[in-house]
């Protein structure tokens, strides 16, 4: 099974005073078992590696244990996306 191929949109704002703007960035072949954090966590990664900052994300045990699994977008729970 081959993977899905995902845009995504990222608020990128240098700080409070400097006006934001989305980035459009492209991943590829994402495994459906991944879930949408560990798929944010790759994209970090390949950002950095292109020399480009990191950005920021809300998350935190992944285990089920503190409720940041259950955000939905959507409608589907963002820890099967």
């Amino acid at each position: 099974m081959s993977g899905l191929n995902l845009t995504l949109k990222i608020w990128r704002q240098k700080d409070a005073k400097t006006k934001g703007q989305f980035e459009t960035v492209k991943i590829n072949d994402v495994s459906p078992d991944m879930s949408f954090l560990e798929m944010l966590d790759i994209v970090n990664e390949e950002q950095m590696k292109q020399g480009k900052e990191g950005f920021a994300f809300d998350h935190d045990c992944r285990e089920g244990i503190c409720g940041m699994c259950s955000l939905c977008s959507k409608g589907i729970p963002l820890s099967i996306l």
